[in-house]
C-alpha cells in the first residue's frame, strides 16, 4: 500500500503581520509608564503600612515580641525590689576618711563599703583607666551617681550563691574610672553606665580589645593606646552578650547636674554598617522592664516602666514624632474622620515616626557604645536612661526609685539570658522596629524594597529587548571606563586628603561624553536616515546605568536595608522613571532656548545632589565612594549625551 503524505502551508500576509507588530508596540509603549511607576509607588505604600499591617502574615497589625524558645520566658520569674538608700560608709585603714574612690574596683577594695571583695573576681586590667580620662570627681564613685549605688546592690546579690542560685554564666563588671559603671556579661550579658557617652564608648572598645588580646585591634581612642590583654582566666570564656547602660545627664547648671521631664528610656540596638543584635535580646530587655517585683503590692511610681516613662527604640527626641502627628491630624481633619479614627491615626503616626527614627539611627548614627562589640559578633545593645530629679541626690543617702528599679530589671534580664542554651540559640538579626514592642522582619520589608527597585529592571529590559537598535559598544566602553577611573581617583583623594573633588570629576565626565559621541558617515546617514546616533548612545548608556544601579543596590538591600532602601528610593526615579521619550528629547534638542534651560537645570540638580551637598557628613564613606559617586557620574554622562 502506498503511503500518502500532505504538506500544509499557511501563508501570513506581511501587511497583517506588520499591523499586529505595530499594535503590540503601541500596547507596550502605553504599558511601560505604568510598569515603571506602579511598582515604585506600591513599594512606598507598602513600606508606609509596616507599622500597622503585616502583609506577609496577613495580620492587620505589626508583629510583636520575639523570644527564642531555648531561653527562659521573661515573665516566668520575679526579682525582689532594690533598696532606695545607700549603705553606710565604713571607716577603713586602707584609705583615709577623705579618700575618693575613682572607680568600681577602688570602691570595693577600699574597705569603706560593707561588701567583701573575696566573692568577686574584678580586676582593673587595661581599660582601668586608660579608657577614660576625665577630671576627678569631688565625690567618690559610689557617691557620684544613684545608678552606681544601685548597681553595687546588684553586684552584691550576683556574688552570693544564696541570692542568685540561678546564675550559670560568668558576669564581667567593667567600669569607667572617672564617672560611671559598666557591667559586661560573659556568655550572657554586660551593662554599663556613664555620664559621658564618648568615654563610655572608649571603655567598651578598650575592654573588647583587651579581651581579644593584642591582635584584637580597637576603634576610636582605644586603638591609639596600649591596652593590656586580659589574663587567660578572664579571656577564656566566650562573651555572648553585652549590655551598656548609659546614664545621660541632660542639663548642667554650675556644679550641680539636674534633669527635667519624665523618665526616658532608649533601648538602642543599632550598630555601625547596619549591624544589629539578635532580636530576642532586644525583646528580653524590653519585657524585663515590664515585669513586677516580687512581694505583692508595690508603688507604681517606683516602677521605671509604669511610672509615666517614655520608651523608644531610637536615640532621637520627640520632634519627629510631633511633626508626623501634626501632619496626620490635619489629614484626618481634612477627611472628616471621627475622634476614634483620628486617635488611631495618631498611634500610627507615632509608630511610623519611630520606624523612621530607627532606620535613621542605623544610617546616620549617632554611633552607640556597643557598636564595637557588634562588629566582633557579640550580641550587644545600649540602654540609655534619662531619669528626672527635682533635687540633686548626689552625696545624699537616697537612691532614686527609677534607678533602683532599673537595677532590678537588669538582674531580671540577666536571669532570663542565663538560662539560654547558646548551642541551640537562633534568632532574627535583620529587622526594623517602630517601637520597642514591635518589629518588621527581613521577610516583610524586602518585598517593597524589591518593588521600589523594579523600575530599573523594567527600564533595562525594555531598552535591551525593544528600544536599542544598535548598541554603541565603543562609546559606552569609553564612558564607563572614564567613570571607573574618576571614581577610583576620587576614592584615593578622599582617603589621602579627606577631600572630594566630585565637581571636577563631573566636568571631566561631561567633556569625555561630548567629545566621544560617534559621528555617522555620509553613506551611513543615507542608509539609516531614521537612526539618531546621540539617542542610541543615550539608550545604550542608560541600559548600562540601570544595570549598575541594580547590581549595586541588591547586595546593599540584603545586607543593610536601612541604607539600601532610601538609596533605591532616591536613585530609581533618576535612572529609570524620569526619562524623556524620543520624540520629546528630539524636540528639546531642536529648540535652542529650551535646550539651554534644561541644561542649566541639569547642572543645578547635579550640584544639589552631590555628596557634599545632600548627604550627611557621618554617612558611611563606603556607600558614598562605592555606590553614590559612580552613579552620580553615570547620571552626569547620561544628561550630557
Amino acid at each position: 500500500m502506498a503511503s500518502i503524505s500532505s504538506n500544509t502551508t499557511i501563508k501570513i500576509d506581511p501587511l497583517t503581520e506588520h499591523l499586529r507588530h505595530q499594535k503590540r508596540e503601541r500596547i507596550l509603549r502605553r504599558l511601560t509608564p505604568f510598569l515603571l511607576t506602579i511598582p515604585y509607588l506600591l513599594g512606598l505604600f507598602w513600606t508606609a503600612l509596616h507599622p500597622i499591617v503585616s502583609v506577609i502574615t496577613g495580620e492587620l497589625k505589626c508583629r510583636g515580641s520575639y523570644i527564642d524558645e531555648n531561653g527562659l520566658d521573661v515573665h516566668r520569674h520575679q526579682v525582689d525590689s532594690y533598696p532606695l538608700n545607700r549603705v553606710d560608709i565604713l571607716s577603713s585603714s586602707l584609705s583615709g576618711e577623705d579618700a575618693v574612690d575613682i572607680g568600681l574596683c577602688d570602691a570595693i577594695y577600699s574597705g569603706r563599703l560593707p561588701i567583701s571583695d573575696t566573692s568577686y573576681q574584678y580586676q582593673q586590667s587595661g581599660y582601668e583607666c586608660q579608657a577614660t580620662e576625665g577630671q576627678q570627681q569631688t565625690k567618690g564613685w559610689y557617691d557620684a551617681s544613684d545608678l552606681n549605688a544601685s548597681m553595687l546592690h546588684m553586684i552584691q546579690k550576683l556574688g552570693s550563691s544564696k541570692d542568685a542560685p540561678w546564675l550559670t554564666k560568668i558576669v564581667y563588671i567593667v567600669s569607667p574610672t572617672a564617672v560611671g559603671n559598666a557591667i559586661q556579661k560573659n556568655a550572657t550579658v554586660d551593662t554599663a553606665t556613664c555620664q559621658q557617652q564618648t568615654n563610655l564608648t572608649t571603655v567598651v572598645d578598650a575592654f573588647i580589645t583587651s579581651y581579644l588580646g593584642s591582635g584584637g585591634g580597637g576603634s576610636g581612642d582605644a586603638s591609639s593606646k596600649q591596652v593590656n590583654p586580659l589574663p587567660p582566666r578572664y579571656s577564656f570564656p566566650m562573651i555572648r552578650s553585652l549590655l551598656v547602660l548609659s546614664d545621660v545627664i541632660e542639663e548642667q547648671v554650675g556644679q550641680q547636674m539636674t534633669k527635667t521631664g519624665n523618665t526616658k528610656v532608649r533601648i538602642l540596638p543599632q550598630g555601625t554598617g547596619g549591624a544589629l543584635p539578635n532580636l530576642d535580646l532586644v525583646f528580653a530587655t524590653f519585657y524585663s522592664f515590664q515585669t513586677h517585683p516580687s512581694g505583692g503590692r508595690y508603688e507604681q511610681s517606683h516602677s521605671i516602666y509604669y511610672g509615666n516613662s517614655e520608651f523608644r527604640a531610637h536615640p532621637f527626641g520627640t520632634e519627629l514624632e510631633k511633626n508626623v502627628k501634626n501632619v496626620v491630624t490635619r489629614l484626618g481633619g481634612m477627611l472628616g474622620l471621627d475622634k476614634p479614627s483620628v486617635a488611631s491615626l495618631q498611634t500610627y503616626a507615632s509608630d511610623l515616626a519611630g520606624w523612621i527614627g530607627f532606620v535613621a539611627a542605623l544610617v546616620i548614627g549617632p554611633v552607640q557604645p556597643h557598636s564595637f562589640a557588634l562588629n566582633h559578633g557579640i550580641d550587644a545593645l545600649t540602654i540609655e536612661v534619662h531619669v528626672p530629679s527635682m533635687t540633686n541626690s548626689v552625696g545624699t543617702s537616697a537612691i532614686h526609685a527609677h534607678y533602683a528599679d532599673l537595677s532590678r530589671c537588669i538582674e531580671h534580664l540577666l536571669r532570663s539570658i542565663s538560662n539560654l542554651h547558646e548551642r541551640l540559640h537562633h534568632s532574627v538579626a535583620q529587622y526594623t522596629m517602630p517601637s520597642p514592642s514591635k518589629f518588621v522582619s527581613h521577610g516583610e520589608y524586602i518585598y517593597p524594597a524589591i518593588l521600589v527597585s523594579l523600575p530599573m529592571v523594567v527600564r533595562a529590559a525594555s531598552l535591551a529587548l525593544r528600544d536599542i537598535t544598535l548598541f554603541q559598544f565603543e562609546f559606552v566602553g569609553i564612558v564607563v571606563g572614564t567613570v571607573l577611573i574618576t571614581s577610583c581617583a576620587n576614592a584615593c583623594t578622599v582617603l589621602a586628603t579627606g577631600r572630594s573633588y566630585i565637581g571636577v570629576l563631573m566636568v571631566i565626565v561631561a567633556w569625555v561624553v561630548r567629545h566621544n559621541i560617534p559621528q555617522s558617515s555620509c553613506r551611513e546617514k543615507e542608509s539609516r536616515t531614521d537612526l539618531d546616533t546621540a539617542i542610541e548612545c543615550r539608550k545604550s548608556l542608560r541600559f548600562v546605568t540601570c544595570l549598575a544601579g541594580i547590581y549595586l543596590h541588591v547586595p546593599l538591600l540584603l545586607a543593610n536595608y536601612s541604607l539600601g532602601f532610601p538609596s533605591a528610593v532616591f536613585w530609581t526615579p533618576l535612572l529609570a522613571i524620569l526619562v524623556l521619550s524620543d520624540r520629546l528629547a528630539s524636540f528639546c534638542s531642536n529648540n535652542t532656548v529650551l535646550k539651554a534651560i534644561i541644561t542649566v537645570a541639569k547642572m543645578m540638580l547635579l550640584v544639589a545632589i552631590s555628596p557634599s551637598t545632600i548627604l550627611p557628613s557621618n554617612l558611611s564613606p563606603q556607600y558614598v565612594l562605592i555606590l553614590y559617586t559612580p552613579l552620580q557620574l553615570l547620571l552626569t554622562a547620561l544628561w550630557f549625551v
